[in-house]
C-alpha cells in the first residue's frame, strides 16, 4: 500500500492511534495534542487502522488485541513509519515479534505519563537525524543503545532544555530562568547532557573575576 507521504519539515508532526478502548484512546490524544502533534486519526480496529494509513502519519501509536485481529499484522504494512506498541502483552514470543517486526519501542500497560514523553523524545531524536546528511557513530549508538534517562530526571524537560540550546550557548541562569526551573534542577539536567556527550560546557566572563559555564549542543 502506497503512503501519502508526510508533511514538510516544520509543520506539525502526524500520528494515529490504534486503540479500541475508547478511554484510552481518548488520553492518547490528549497527551499527544499537549506536546504539539495533530491526530489525524484515531482506529479502532485493524481494518480502520487500514485506511487511516492513507493520512499518512509519521508516527503510530499501536495496541496489539484489537477486535478484529493482531495489532503485530499492521507492522509489515507500516514499513518506515515510526511505531511505538502499547499493550499488556509481556510473553517473549510477542516482544520479540515486535521489535524483529519493527516496531521502534514497547510500552507495557499499566505505564506512568513519563514513559510515554521518555518514546516521545526518543521519536524526535530519531526524526532529528532527517536534518543531517550523515550520522555519528555518536548519533547512532545514542539511538540505538537507548540509553536510560538518570533517576529523577523528566524526558520532556531534557528535550525542552536541548530545543532552548538551539538558540546558543546558555549558561545555567538563562536555562533556569527561560524553562522555569530552579537553578539547580536546570544545573543537573545540563550536566546529564554533558555526561551524555550530547552538549559541552566552556567558561565565560562575565562579572570581572566571576567566571561562569556556557552550555552549547555539541556539534
Amino acid at each position: 500500500m502506497d503512503r501519502v507521504p508526510g508533511p514538510f519539515p516544520g509543520t506539525p508532526e502526524r500520528a494515529l492511534i490504534v486503540e479500541d478502548d475508547p478511554r484510552v484512546a481518548s488520553l492518547h490524544r490528549a497527551f499527544l495534542e499537549t506536546e504539539g502533534l495533530e491526530v489525524v486519526g484515531v482506529a479502532g480496529s485493524l481494518e480502520a487502522a487500514l485506511e487511516a494509513l492513507e493520512l499518512g502519519p509519521d508516527l503510530v501509536l499501536l495496541d496489539l488485541y484489537l477486535p478484529d485481529g493482531h495489532g503485530l499484522d499492521l507492522l509489515p504494512v507500516l514499513g518506515s513509519v515510526y511505531t511505538v506498541v502499547i499493550t499488556a502483552a509481556k510473553d517473549v514470543p510477542t516482544v520479540e515479534r515486535a521489535l524483529l517486526g519493527g516496531a521502534m519501542d514497547y510500552i507495557v500497560k499499566p505505564f506512568g505519563r513519563a514513559r510515554l514523553r521518555e518514546a516521545l523524545a526518543r521519536y524526535r531524536a530519531f526524526r532529528s537525524l532527517r536534518a543531517k546528511e550523515r550520522v555519528s557513530q555518536e548519533d547512532l549508538d545514542r539511538l540505538l543503545a537507548r540509553r536510560r534517562i538518570q533517576k529523577g530526571l523528566d524526558p520532556y524537560t531534557l528535550e525542552r532544555v536541548l530545543a532552548f540550546l538551539k538558540g546558543g550557548g546558555r549558561t545555567v541562569e538563562e536555562v533556569a530562568r527561560a524553562l522555569g526551573l530552579s537553578r539547580v534542577t536546570a544545573w543537573r539536567y545540563l550536566e546529564a547532557l554533558r555526561l551524555e556527550g550530547r552538549v559541552r560546557a566552556e567558561s565565560a566572563y562575565g562579572t570581572p573575576g566571576r567566571p561562569s559555564r556556557v552550555y552549547r549542543l555539541e556539534e
